[in-house]
């Protein structure tokens, strides 16, 4: 069987449901202009806590990858991880807006909210953390509720993924120490 289809369009159909990546959408203003807009908040959530880890910073680099993004968008992230580790909640509030209004971005929200919990999580969600996610969700037209069902979310996925590895490969040597009994 021979198949156009491509990671990437696995991981948005399977993971969202989508029928196509949003960046290379007619709907989209451009492909790195929402690649980059999407990093920004991931990288202003890991850094929210004044300090974007390593552990957070190969999550996004890996989000990135596994979603296609344009090699310049990955190049940046460091770049836009460091500026957020001394960027305040308003800074963090006006790029969460400037974001907002890049092409199927603003259908995203909820999406790039999970992930930004998702990355932020890596090396233990900081109240901090929190505190910027919740602004730039609020900026976003996430409702706080909302957002606690997000982080309600990804803390039952990450207790599935424990379950299916401990279910499905316990043993396996190339195993994450994280996920070792």
């Amino acid at each position: 069987m021979k198949t156009d289809r491509t990671a990437t369009d696995f991981y948005y159909n399977d993971y969202w449901g989508l029928s196509e990546a949003p960046a290379t959408s007619p709907d989209s203003a451009g492909q790195i202009e929402e690649e980059t807009g999407f990093l920004m908040a991931l990288c202003n959530a890991a850094g929210g806590d004044g300090i974007a880890s390593k552990k957070e910073r190969d999550h996004i680099v890996g989000v990135a990858s596994v979603k296609g993004y344009l090699p310049e968008a990955i190049e940046k992230i460091d770049e836009m991880a460091d500026a957020a580790e001394s960027k305040t909640i308003e800074e963090m509030a006006t790029d969460a807006k400037n974001s907002m209004c890049i092409g199927t971005l603003r259908f995203a929200a909820g999406a790039i909210i999970f992930e930004a919990i998702k990355a932020a999580s890596k090396d233990g969600l900081d109240d901090k953390e929190m505190e910027a996610i919740r602004c730039i969700a609020d900026i976003m037209g996430v409702a706080k509720e909302k957002v606690d069902v997000i982080a309600e979310l990804v803390a039952e996925e990450e207790a599935l993924k424990k379950k299916r590895i401990a279910a499905c490969i316990p043993d396996h040597p190339c195993l994450a120490p994280e996920y070792k009994k």
